[in-house]
């Protein structure tokens, strides 16, 4: 059994591992995107498995796979004043993608 001290010296230790570790993998995950968690994430907003994989071509068609779904519906969003869940059903119908709102992606 270690004393107090050594338990501290060891989970300070184990912290900065961690950091070390997880700041690579951290990094990549904001500035990338797969389309595993792309369909999680419109699974979240209720979409089914089917529309969710229909969302994701589709974002994929217009070349905003980097910009993820999320940003895109929310985009819809803001310029609409809709609920995310209404954004992405809109979407989904070939609705409020953002070059056809007048916007240069």
């Amino acid at each position: 059994m270690t004393n107090k001290k050594e338990k501290s010296i060891l989970d300070e230790g184990l912290r900065r591992l961690g950091g070390i570790l997880a700041s690579p993998s951290l990094l990549l995950s904001y500035g990338h995107t797969t389309p595993l968690l792309e369909k999680s994430w419109l699974r979240r907003l209720g979409l089914s498995k089917a529309e969710s994989e229909a969302f994701l071509d589709e974002l994929c068609r217009h070349g905003l796979l980097d910009e993820g779904a999320k940003s895109v519906v929310c985009d819809l969003c803001r310029r609409r004043g809709i609920h995310p869940a209404e954004a992405a059903k809109l979407l989904l119908a070939g609705e409020g993608w953002p070059e056809e709102d007048g916007r240069e992606e």
